[in-house]
């Protein structure tokens, strides 16, 4: 899973041109840099300007958007690396630290996002059960525990191939198989189990929802809260992780099936794309739920 690792060559006996995605990461990189900082930046600033009224959703929402800039600050590295076409000029230990900001991120945000819709779906069936206190330490938790989880990712630094130093690219197939022990553990714990939670929490809100009288507006907040957390789920993160758990398990067992390896590491770039873009449809929970942020939006 030095998965964005599968964002690069695999050494097998393929041969695979994929030049362009130098060109197609560059763009998409600079694009969600520029409106991931901006408005994950407002957020964390509007969210702590606010911190004394805040709501559960709010602190949810603030650690949301600091696992977002947490990736865009090191996405510069990256940029520098694709539009060089592959040449690392940070030394090894930015390489580390890169390739771990991405996952620290990803997996951060997709726990962050079950736990809005924990709290979500708590403030309205059991709104006295959750204090703030609480939900401080919960989203503490969560930092600590995707950490920790992914520390592993520091394990893969710069290598040197063709006189290049490369980032993001394991050589060896040991690496590799270390790498999709790995994925097995992130796509169990990481996004399916939060996935699941997702699911279960908007299901028993929707049933909550539709058995309760509520107001029109109330409804359409809630509805507009799941219908965009999906979005994000199902656009970002889960043709993601299908991806790259069938592009690792063909890359480790049938490494001479050229013409689908050809194919895995066309739509690789494609859902790579995808996962990061995460950082920008955040926002879009920002506006709908976060308290301060639209106002922000509409002063622009």
């Amino acid at each position: 899973m030095n998965m964005n690792n599968s964002e690069e060559d695999t050494i097998h006996p393929c041969p695979i041109e994929d030049d362009y995605k130098y060109l197609v990461y560059t763009v998409v990189y600079i694009i969600v840099f520029l409106s991931g900082l901006l408005f994950n930046g407002a957020a964390v600033y509007v969210f702590c300007k606010v911190r004394k009224r805040k709501g559960l959703s709010t602190i949810c929402l603030l650690n949301l958007a600091v696992a977002d800039l947490l990736f865009i600050v090191f996405l510069p590295l990256r940029i520098s690396y694709y539009q060089k076409n592959g040449t690392w000029i940070f030394g090894d230990f930015l390489c580390r630290v890169s390739t771990f900001s991405f996952y620290f991120s990803m997996y951060s945000s997709i726990f962050f996002l079950a736990c809005l819709n924990i709290f979500r779906y708590m403030s309205v069936v059991r709104p006295e059960r959750i204090k703030v206190k609480t939900a401080n330490i919960l989203c503490a938790g969560i930092w600590v525990f995707t950490g920790l989880s992914t520390i592993p990712f520091l394990l893969s630094g710069t290598n040197v191939r063709e006189n290049i130093t490369r980032c993001f690219e394991p050589v060896e197939m040991s690496t590799w198989k270390r790498i999709m022990y790995m994925n097995y553990y992130a796509l169990v714990v990481g996004f399916i189990l939060p996935f699941l939670a997702i699911v279960v929490c908007n299901g028993l809100l929707i049933r909550h929802i539709m058995a309760m009288p509520m107001e029109k507006k109330t409804i359409r907040k809630h509805v507009t809260m799941i219908v965009l957390i999906f979005l994000v789920c199902c656009v970002c993160f889960l043709p993601y992780h299908i991806q790259r758990t069938v592009h690792l398990h063909y890359l480790i067992h049938h490494p001479d099936i050229c013409t689908l390896h050809d194919v895995l590491q066309k739509t690789l770039v494609t859902m790579l794309c995808l996962a990061v873009l995460n950082t920008c449809m955040d926002p879009l929970l920002y506006a709908f739920i976060g308290h301060g942020y639209k106002s922000w939006l509409l002063s622009l």
